[in-house]
């Protein structure tokens, strides 16, 4: 089942194109962020001004990835014309894979960190 779930994820990320890499790299660190300030492992205040950004910088990752994939469509596009949508298809699910990433990882972040600032009093 474990296998599973990675094979997907891997799959979805290669599919995401070069920008999935500093959107993982952003998740991985806000989420390190809000563990370390429930923890206590750093001052509460540090956790979430990192937190915090790192909620913000995702989306824009993922807009930076929407914008790449259509790039590539757009680059297909003119190469081969439009009459083939299997050929354009990569650089359309590059956006919305990059997009939707984006969003699902700064959301919860976003909210922790709501959460921790409101423990805090911060």
């Amino acid at each position: 089942m474990l296998n599973v779930i990675i094979d997907e994820l891997y799959k979805t990320a290669v599919a995401g194109g070069p920008v999935m890499i500093p959107i993982v790299f952003v998740g991985i660190f806000g989420f390190y962020y809000i563990y370390c300030g429930y923890a206590g492992i750093i001052p509460p205040h540090k956790a979430v001004r990192m937190a915090g950004i790192m909620a913000k910088v995702a989306p824009l990752l993922g807009l930076l990835g929407t914008v790449t994939g259509m790039v590539q469509t757009f680059k297909v596009i003119t190469v081969y014309g439009n009459q083939n949508p299997v050929l354009m298809a990569d650089g359309i699910s590059e956006a919305l894979i990059t997009t939707q990433s984006g969003l699902i990882i700064a959301f919860p972040i976003l909210l922790l960190n709501q959460k921790l600032t409101e423990k805090y009093g911060i």
